[in-house]
Order: C-alpha cells, then sequence, then structure tokens
C-alpha cells in the first residue's frame, strides 16, 4: 500500500478528508495493513517512503519504536 499522502496528495494530514469518505476508508484500510507488519518492515517502509512536510511523526504515532 502507498501511505495516505501518497495515495491521496490533495489531502493534508488533520483535514476532514481522512475523517469520512474515501479517505477515511484508505486511513483506515493503511493503519490496519501497517500495525500488521514486523518492525523491521515498518522501519524499511518508513525509510522508502519519507514523511513530507506537514506530516511529520507519522510513523511515530503509529509505533512508538519509530520515534
Amino acid at each position: 500500500m502507498f501511505p495516505p499522502w501518497q495515495k491521496y496528495p490533495e489531502i493534508p494530514l488533520g483535514s476532514i478528508g481522512w475523517r469520512m469518505g474515501r479517505g477515511e476508508d484508505y486511513w483506515v484500510e493503511f493503519n490496519d495493513w501497517f500495525m500488521r507488519k514486523t518492525l523491521d518492515a515498518k522501519r524499511r517502509d518508513a525509510a522508502e517512503n519519507p514523511e513530507p512536510d506537514g506530516w511529520a511523526g507519522f510513523y511515530a504515532r503509529k509505533s512508538a519504536t519509530l520515534a
């Protein structure tokens, strides 16, 4: 899966777009998928898909061990 900012770049972090409609559906699906990964896989994903401006701390909030 793509990180949320790549799937829907027009929806900024904190927008209501992530709490309703297609953004919410994707957010939930991504979260479930990401949380099932091993720590090494999470770290790899974070390195390969760095957080853009405005998304700082996204991975840290998903997994405290990535902080």
